[in-house]
């Protein structure tokens, strides 16, 4: 299990607990998948490593539908530059960690997720604020290319 992760479903289930939400077989599994992956993973990949490794074939629907409760709840983060998903690193720190930074490399796809300060997160809400726009998706991704393919 990656060291970064670790108790992160301990987490998924207390917050679940505390949120009266179910933590499903299912959710717990796509989770647990998505802790254990090197790089961000597409549903459909999901998809395959799940009858892979349980020995059940799933609809994707299926995943799609544990994957939105992931990310609703903040255990998993949805990466629109590459349409991919990655267990959160940072859910085990507090309730609401605010938003993050994703960089995304876009020669071998890793990717590492870091808090951003909190005052330019403040920053960008009040400039989208100003704009009469509010902000949707709370992180920020930069495609980038980190310092193993350098």
């Amino acid at each position: 299990m990656n060291r970064r992760f670790v108790n992160l479903l301990a987490v998924a289930k207390d917050k679940c607990d505390s949120d009266g939400l179910r933590l499903t077989e299912k959710r717990k599994r796509v989770l647990n998948l998505l802790i254990d992956a090197q790089a961000p993973l597409s549903a459909y990949e999901i998809k395959d490593m799940f009858t892979t490794r349980y020995s059940e074939d799933v609809k994707p629907m299926t995943i799609y539908r544990a994957l939105e409760f992931l990310t609703e709840t903040d255990l998993v983060h949805k990466l629109n530059l590459n349409n991919k998903f990655v267990a959160c690193s940072q859910a085990k720190c507090c309730e609401h960690h605010g938003y993050s930074q994703f960089l995304i490399c876009v020669q071998c796809g890793s990717v590492e997720e870091v808090a951003i300060d909190p005052i330019i997160s403040e920053n960008l809400v009040k400039q989208a604020k100003n704009l009469g726009c509010d902000i949707v998706t709370p992180h920020l991704e930069v495609a980038c290319i980190c310092k193993h393919c350098k």
